[in-house]
């Protein structure tokens, strides 16, 4: 009986998981948004190289790279109006790279969409996770290949 248990567990422990982790943090005062992203470094180069969803390649230095990829997987949107970001850094340990970024929104806000597709289309059991905090709101969500957005009522 433990051989049949063991036979069962083993392929799940080296099946290879397939997540990233994004915080984003809105301060009223100065009106930014903080995003911090976590991704695995080999899935980072994989997702890259199958280029932008538009199907342009991304190209240029290592930040405008990164900056491009990541401004094409993840978006916050405003009432409708979709949010510049800008890369402030970048960081890797050879396992994971780590970025921060800002984007600038408006005075009054009713509602925030935050998209996020990190490898959604290398991988149909991704999980991108976040954490999403708005004045006094805070909530964790998960979204999959299948699902890549989530609407937030912030008034």
């Amino acid at each position: 009986m433990p051989m049949k248990l063991l036979s069962l567990i083993i392929p799940l422990l080296l099946h290879p998981v397939h997540v990233s982790l994004t915080g984003i943090e809105y301060d009223s005062n100065s009106r930014i948004y903080y995003l911090s992203v976590k991704v695995c470094s080999d899935d980072l180069v994989a997702d890259m190289n199958l280029g932008l969803s538009t199907g342009e390649r991304i190209q240029g230095e290592t930040d405008l790279r990164y900056f491009q990829y990541l401004s094409d997987r993840i978006m916050i949107i405003e009432d409708g109006r979709t949010l510049d970001m800008k890369l402030q850094h970048s960081e890797s340990d050879g396992l994971e790279h780590r970025f921060k970024l800002e984007a600038y929104g408006g005075k009054s806000v009713t509602e925030v969409r935050v998209v996020n597709r990190i490898m959604t289309r290398l991988y149909d059991d991704q999980a991108n996770m976040l954490i999403f905090s708005f004045g006094k709101m805070e909530e964790g969500y998960r979204f999959t290949a299948a699902d890549t957005t989530r609407d937030y009522i912030v008034r």
